[in-house]
């Protein structure tokens, strides 16, 4: 159930990431501002400044009121000889407004901050403005372009005093080269916003920075798993930013911060660690829950939780981890916007631990409000996906806008050297001649496309028809191959069916083999008796003598017919039990098996061989030992699996 965890921690990173810039503690700011504020003396540059500052304070505790503050600021901005306040106003604006507004009028707040950044020339201003671009065209899918203004800002930022967006910057460049798995250049900026917060000494940069670090040395520890060094590192820096925020917990403006850190914490040692070290896991998830409760998120509470769920389910406890799971899953239905996508996993955990329950009812009802939650988030992110396809849009639109704009204003800046020089008619003329060359120019460009176009199309079409050819080679080569499985599967059967008629003639042999030799034992008795008879001196030793020998001309005959009638049922019978006890088994031995496997009870065996019950039982054992069965084998069973 990590991925509850993991699905959540991104969430609160995303949160952190659009509240990143505040100065001191919340509170403490809101105070401290608020005072300014009522200062008098105060002037209508320092009111915008410190309201923009006390918009960002209120940002994570009260955006009603910082989205108030930040329309009072730019309301008198507007009447400031020096537009760069307004820019700032502007700008701030764009961090309010996304997500709550549409992306559109999001976008416009974004161009008046640029139109009055470049009126005011302020590199500062201009650094803000590029900085505020980069975080939106990031937010709305478009990281290439969000790098490209990251590193606009950045040049405006080289000649300024150290500040807060040169961490940000850093911070959101580590975040998008993660995206794309080029962990050098995560790694580098992660680095380089640490250092950037060290200069400009703020608590929440600094966390965050250390955050970024350890992020960074996750990736590359899941790149390469040998590397534990990693492992280590990453352990080290969230515990670092964890330390740095106990110590200055009074000047950190996000204390949900180290619940997210916690979070990190507890899943690196759940994920990579043995189970000896989940109280370590567990530790950290205390504080997670903790800060959740005392920040009221929801969503770190509910991540606590389910990691702990986890932690039941993989131990066989699954009324504990479905306890937890209720408890995280009341807990995020008290937020007043619960996210649909971790209810739709809550959900589907609750649903695999009733199942595991063997509960499939509860089972059934988790797995539909699974689909419920899951469908509801998957419609909210078509629509986001719209918004971001719109936004693209937009920004295209603007962007060929301002090009027609530039174009245009260095074509009036032309047009007016040429009125100076040229006389009306002539620039009538340029004007005629350079529309004339433009529509012929493309015109040339659109056949040459088309032309391009048939051309690739050609060349797919060749491609297509060798593609075909070559299924239609493979679809041969495959019949081909199943007819030559086919034939030697055939020649396979006959050389088994020849094999087993080779080894019934042989056993059949054996078997004829065998009967002379009792016939000629019967001979020899019978001229034995024969001779005993005339030789009538003792008459009872006679009398043995002669039953003995009829007795074991009864024993032969019974064998000689049980053991035809098994031959005829299974040639291989006698021969398995020979190379099973090493040749060890007598006739006697033989016969007991053959009765056996023709499903005769012991009382039927003793009265067909003339014998004792009991003598049947330990011929039974040692028939078993000749065998080598074991203690558990049963003789039954054995035999009746050699004779089928």
């Amino acid at each position: 159930m990590n991925h509850i965890q993991k699905g959540l921690v991104f969430l609160l990173c995303t949160i952190v990431s659009l509240l990143y810039k505040v100065d001191l503690s919340a509170q403490t700011v809101v105070d401290s501002l608020k005072r300014v504020l009522v200062q008098p003396g105060l002037t209508p540059e320092e009111q915008v400044l410190t309201r923009l500052k006390l918009s960002r304070a209120l940002l994570s505790t009260n955006r009603k009121e910082a989205f108030a503050n930040a329309q009072v600021a730019l309301s008198m901005s507007r009447s400031l000889k020096d537009s760069k306040y307004a820019a700032q106003s502007h700008s701030s604006l764009v961090s309010l407004m996304y997500g709550q507004e549409d992306v559109k009028r999001v976008r416009l707040q974004l161009d008046s901050a640029f139109m009055l950044a470049e009126q005011s020339g302020d590199p500062y201003t201009l650094e803000n403005v590029w900085y505020r671009k980069g975080w939106l065209e990031n937010r709305i899918g478009k990281p290439h372009d969000a790098v490209k203004s990251f590193q606009q800002a950045l040049k405006f930022g080289e000649k300024q005093p150290p500040n807060s967006y040169a961490t940000s910057i850093y911070y959101n460049l580590s975040a998008v080269y993660g995206d794309w798995d080029d962990l050098e250049n995560q790694s580098r900026y992660a680095f380089a916003s640490l250092d950037a917060a060290k200069r400009f000494p703020d608590p929440d940069d600094i966390c965050n920075a250390y955050q970024a670090i350890a992020t960074s040395y996750e990736h590359r520890f899941a790149g390469d798993s040998s590397a534990r060094n990693l492992l280590d590192s990453s352990l080290y820096y969230n515990r670092l930013a964890i330390q740095y925020y106990l110590e200055n917990k009074n000047r950190i403006s996000f204390p949900s911060v180290l619940g997210i850190l916690a979070l990190n914490t507890a899943n690196l040692y759940a994920e990579y660690f043995p189970r000896s070290y989940r109280d370590s896991a567990q530790h950290y998830l205390r504080i997670a829950k903790e800060i959740g409760v005392a920040t009221d998120q929801q969503e770190i509470i509910a991540s606590s939780y389910g990691m702990q769920s986890s932690f039941e389910l993989a131990d066989g406890h699954y009324d504990a981890a479905a306890g937890l799971l209720l408890s995280g899953l009341h807990t995020l239905q008290q937020s007043p916007t619960p996210d649909n996508n971790l209810m739709a996993h809550f959900m589907s955990s609750l649903s695999e631990v009733a199942e595991k329950k063997g509960d499939l009812p509860a089972a059934l009802n988790y797995a539909r409000e699974h689909s419920k939650y899951y469908a509801a988030a998957f419609d909210a992110e078509k629509m986001a996906i719209a918004k971001k396809l719109e936004a693209q849009y937009q920004a295209q639109q603007k962007e060929q806008e301002l090009i027609s704009l530039q174009e245009k204003a260095a074509f009036n800046k032309k047009l007016n050297i040429v009125y100076v020089i040229l006389i009306v008619a002539c620039i009538l003329a340029l004007l005629f001649l350079f529309r004339s060359y433009h529509f012929r120019l493309k015109s040339t460009i659109q056949q040459q496309a088309l032309l391009e176009k048939e051309k690739r199309d050609a060349i797919l079409q060749v491609r297509l028809k060798e593609e075909e050819a070559k299924t239609l080679e493979l679809e041969k080569q495959e019949a081909a191959l199943q007819a030559q499985l086919q034939s030697e599967a055939a020649a396979r059967l006959q050389a088994e069916q020849q094999l087993m008629q080779a080894q019934k003639e042989q056993l059949q042999k054996d078997l004829l083999a065998g009967t002379l030799q009792v016939e000629q034992k019967n001979e020899l008795l019978q001229t034995l008796q024969a001779k005993l008879q005339e030789k009538s001196g003792d008459r009872n030793l006679i009398g043995q003598i002669s039953r003995m020998i009829d007795q074991d001309r009864r024993l032969d005959e019974d064998f000689e017919t049980s053991k035809t009638e098994l031959e005829n049922i299974h040639p291989e019978f006698f021969t398995r039990l020979q190379e099973k006890a090493g040749n060890s088994l007598t006739r006697l031995d033989l016969k007991h098996c053959s009765y056996i496997s023709m499903g005769l009870t012991t009382k039927e065996i003793s009265s067909r061989m003339g014998v004792a019950p009991k003598s049947i039982l330990m011929s039974r054992y040692r028939i078993k030992q000749k065998l080598g069965l074991g203690k558990d084998e049963g003789l039954d069973a054995y035999l009746m699996t050699v004779a089928s």
